[in-house]
């Protein structure tokens, strides 16, 4: 967003001491300019470099670079005074907890010289941190500052700008706060059928939408993404997983079953990636297809085990698929920790 006339927002005490190395300047939508208060619609936006994901307005523009071992995302949003200029950012950054530093003497580097407005305890993940709101002396600019230190890690997110356009902006930023994410598996929440040898870990943004079970004998559960970009008509895209476990006889064999299931899918389907899982033992697939309104992705994966079948699937448009494969992927590791990926042709 360019005005004649643009306003420099202020940036972090850790920006300011050298130029940051831009990695990369994209869009989020190139939809409408002014999106994230009330009634208007977000976006998840998933960071494999950051290994989090959080909901931002449509229409924000996003920077990532790094500076100084911190990994970082800034999220720019429009003036409600001046849609044309940018009138709110927010800063996302990950890196090693200074040793010897907590969140306080952190956050002093912020809110030095302004008015703490409000301080409480952050929890993400089970773990504590803290978040603090604070004004500039002349109440002109208003800020929001979250700190939380987990497994070493430094987590922050720093949103910064007018006041009038940060106020408007507050149920946005109440979402971001509550529903940031690290995506990580040990913080993916469990889902478990012992009965059906059936285990794996999925993210907390993504929602079991069905589930049929016939005890002891087969299961077909599905989860859905949060909304992770907007098409041209304004829909919502998002991504699925579908999970399905049935009984198959003794003596049939990964390859037999993969090939059957092949075979169900028709000539709409080709064939991008074949990948084996420790010679054999399960096998990764990606498919193109596609329908008279998009073209979609499919990654399944396969295993064989114990007189039973295995099938991981997810499913999404072309358009988010490779932004998001790092989170695929990242869930798969749950339910093939045992079996990793060598390529095969």
């Amino acid at each position: 967003m360019t005005s004649s006339s643009p306003r420099k927002l202020p940036t972090t005490n850790w920006i300011r001491r050298q130029p940051l190395a831009w990695l990369a300047l994209v869009s989020i939508a190139a939809l409408a300019a002014a999106c994230g208060r009330s009634g208007e619609p977000s976006i998840t936006v998933y960071s494999p470099s950051l290994g989090i994901s959080m909901p931002v307005p449509v229409g924000w523009s996003t920077e990532v670079g790094s500076q100084g071992g911190f990994l970082m995302q800034i999220f720019t949003g429009p003036s409600v005074d001046v849609p044309e200029r940018a009138g709110i950012r927010v800063q996302v950054m990950n890196g090693p907890m200074p040793s010897g530093s907590s969140v306080d003497e952190l956050a002093e580097r912020y809110t030095e010289g302004q008015r703490v407005s409000d301080e409480r305890a952050f929890m993400l993940h089970g773990h504590e941190g803290k978040t603090w709101v604070f004004v500039s002396g002349d109440e002109a600019e208003s800020s929001r500052l979250a700190l939380i230190s987990i497994d070493g890690t430094l987590y922050g997110i720093y949103a910064h700008g007018e006041a009038p356009t940060v106020e408007a902006y507050g149920p946005a930023l109440d979402a971001m706060w509550n529903d940031f994410s690290v995506e990580r598996g040990a913080f993916f929440e469990t889902y478990a059928r012992p009965e059906l040898g059936l285990q794996f870990a999925y993210p907390r943004s993504w929602k079991r939408t069905s589930q049929l079970i016939e005890p002891g004998e087969s299961l077909f559960v599905a989860f859905l993404s949060p909304p992770l970009a907007l098409d041209e008509a304004g829909a919502t895209i998002h991504a699925t997983l579908e999970v399905s476990v049935t009984p198959v006889s003794p003596e049939t064999t990964l390859e037999a079953f993969y090939t059957q299931r092949t075979e169900l899918l028709g000539d709409n389907y080709r064939l991008v990636r074949h990948d084996t899982l420790n010679e054999g033992d399960g096998i990764s697939v990606l498919y193109s297809t596609e329908t008279q309104l998009a073209s979609y992705l499919e990654r399944t994966f396969y295993f064989v085990d114990d007189g039973r079948s295995f099938i991981y699937k997810f499913i999404t448009q072309n358009a988010v698929y490779h932004e998001i494969e790092p989170w695929i992927d990242e869930i798969a590791k749950s339910f093939q920790q045992s079996f990793p990926v060598t390529e095969s042709h």
